[in-house]
């Protein structure tokens, strides 16, 4: 094959001279010369760490409990029967309720009710007030954590204390 007029003709290796059929491979050599030579290695041993990275068991102290903390629930008493809380919490819940003006809008809601229909249409909607804010939202808060439970527990003691506050027969 001749070259084209003005093309560069190719390397004299090329395509790379091909061995002969019983001549050996440089690569096999290579390998059989390396194993040859190569026996079987040690395995190196870790070296220890220096001093100042080992760990120092009297350094730092064993954390512990102190006694009161562990002695102490046993021996312990609430300072507030269950009852004087169920009361703070469902009083500061009313009191929340007031502020955020919740309980004078029922209350307002219960007086026009019972100046416009009387003391029997004010009780019955006042009461089913309460029963349907406990029954529908109180029943299925009660589990939540204790502040959020305590925020959900604002519109049925607020509906309470309105009932109280404001129903017709409450002044008389």
């Amino acid at each position: 094959m001749s070259a084209a007029p003005g093309s560069i003709p190719p390397p004299p290796n090329y395509p790379p001279n091909v061995p002969a059929a019983g001549a050996p491979d440089w690569v096999e050599d290579i390998l059989a010369k390396r194993a040859a030579t190569a026996g079987p290695q040690p395995e190196p041993e870790p070296a220890a760490p220096p001093v100042w990275l080992q760990p120092q068991p009297g350094y730092y102290p064993t954390p512990t409990p102190p006694e009161w903390l562990t002695t102490a629930p046993e021996q312990a008493r609430t300072a507030l029967s269950p009852k004087t809380r169920s009361a703070l919490y469902n009083a500061t819940a009313a009191g929340a309720g007031w502020v955020l003006g919740l309980e004078p809008l029922i209350g307002r809601a219960l007086a026009s009710c019972g100046a416009e229909a009387g003391l029997g249409p004010a009780l019955i909607v006042g009461c089913s007030t309460c029963l349907l804010t406990a029954h529908l939202w109180d029943r299925r808060t009660r589990h939540w954590w204790g502040g959020l439970a305590w925020a959900a527990r604002i519109p049925l003691a607020s509906a309470i204390t309105a009932l109280a506050l404001y129903t017709p027969a409450s002044q008389l």
